[in-house]
């Protein structure tokens, strides 16, 4: 499957957003936090439009515990 934007996946930005930040809380360990830390970034330069692969959302979650 291809990657698809934030829009696309959560039905509001906000969600997205409290992912993220509860990934951040919980992230351990080098790779985790670099990957939380490069999600964030994304997301700020490309907001809404960030694209995520299916891979990509999986880990997120599984980082913030969801």
């Amino acid at each position: 499957m291809t990657a698809q934007t934030v829009e696309e996946l959560y039905d509001r930005v906000e969600e997205f957003a409290a992912i993220l930040a509860a990934a951040e809380l919980y992230a351990s360990g080098e790779w985790e936090i670099q990957f939380v830390d490069d999600m964030r970034a994304s997301f700020k330069r490309y907001g809404p439009r960030t694209h995520l692969s299916n891979a990509q959302q999986q880990k997120l979650e599984r980082i913030a515990k969801i």
